[in-house]
């Protein structure tokens, strides 16, 4: 029997009810029917659960998962019954099975399983968006990489780190700085260290910092922009500590480059996402973001996943197995 998890009406996570789900017809022009190996769980999904970001009631909920075709409708060329295939922005993927668009499936390499895929495609992406897209990084540079244990943070400081770059980081504790440091990042300090900007020009001495990927927030900004060069770029991707306020003027007169990208804006076209899966699998296949498992919950104790993401309890990404 398929079954799906969904919300109506916003707020804790025990708001999320599993149910049983319509079971699924044959798929239409253009629709692929998916059955779920692997679901990616994303903060993402805690703002829409929460209603910090607003979407329709009743949702079902999740956005990213894994799996194996099982039939494809008129038209669908991309994909074929049997292949293995991810997606990172669908809504419904707390499901077993489901109907999807075939466009935004794209088919999984033998090297890659479900599990890890559902587990980083949608962070992938977003690590390749702000790697090659919002500031396509150069080697040599030096960057700052915020929340450096948490999924997206720890693409990013890898895989700049394997394209040259100077990489300093920042964890929430020392058992996570710790950690971050085994990778082989070149500086570790702690998020919430008021002295954090001075520290890091000190590292640079004087200098500053080529690029900020700011993925915590209000409780970092000011450090962000404290830590980067004149002529800088700040790439402001994640709120988990809540909206900061921005200073627009004291960034133009220091002539940083202040942008809020999304990863639909990069690979919205059918040619972007493949080149970035693409790039992707290939940093998968070379290493570059190791072999830690995510965290394995079952579709029906997602509740927990999200309480575990809001105490901060997890290093790296988790996912749930259907």
């Amino acid at each position: 029997m398929n079954q799906h998890i969904r919300i109506t009406e916003t707020g804790q996570p025990s708001v999320m009810r599993l149910e049983d789900a319509p079971a699924i017809g044959q798929p239409g022009r253009g629709e692929v029917h998916l059955r779920h190996e692997a679901i990616g769980v994303n903060f993402v999904d805690t703002l829409f659960r929460s209603g910090a970001f607003a979407v329709p009631l009743p949702l079902a909920m999740g956005v990213e998962g894994a799996g194996v075709v099982v039939a494809v409708g008129e038209g669908v060329t991309n994909v074929k019954p049997g292949d293995r295939a991810a997606y990172f922005f669908a809504f419904g993927a707390y499901s077993r099975e489901r109907l999807i668009d075939a466009r935004h499936l794209v088919k999984l390499p033998r090297h890659v399983t479900s599990e890890t895929a559902a587990a980083t495609f949608t962070k992938g992406l977003t690590a390749w968006m702000m790697l090659f897209g919002a500031h396509p990084l150069r080697a040599g540079e030096t960057v700052l990489v915020h929340a450096a244990a948490g999924g997206v943070g720890s693409m990013v400081a890898r895989w700049a780190k394997s394209l040259g770059a100077r990489v300093i980081a920042t964890a929430g504790s020392m058992e996570k700085a710790l950690l971050v440091k085994s990778w082989g990042i070149d500086d570790v300090l702690q998020s919430d260290d008021p002295e954090l900007a001075r520290k890091i020009q000190a590292l640079t001495r004087g200098r500053g910092v080529d690029v900020v990927y700011e993925l915590v927030g209000k409780s970092t900004f000011d450090q962000s922009v404290g830590a980067l060069r004149d002529g800088g770029h700040l790439i402001h991707v994640g709120n988990a500590s809540g909206s900061p306020s921005v200073d627009k003027a004291l960034l133009a007169r220091r002539s940083i480059r202040y942008v809020q990208p999304s990863t639909g804006q990069y690979v919205g076209e059918r040619q972007e996402l493949e080149l970035a899966s693409a790039t992707l699998f290939a940093a998968m296949r070379d290493g570059i973001f190791g072999d830690a498992a995510p965290a394995r919950y079952r579709l029906d104790d997602a509740a927990r996943a999200h309480e575990d993401i809001a105490a901060r309890r997890l290093t790296g990404a988790a996912i749930l197995v259907p």
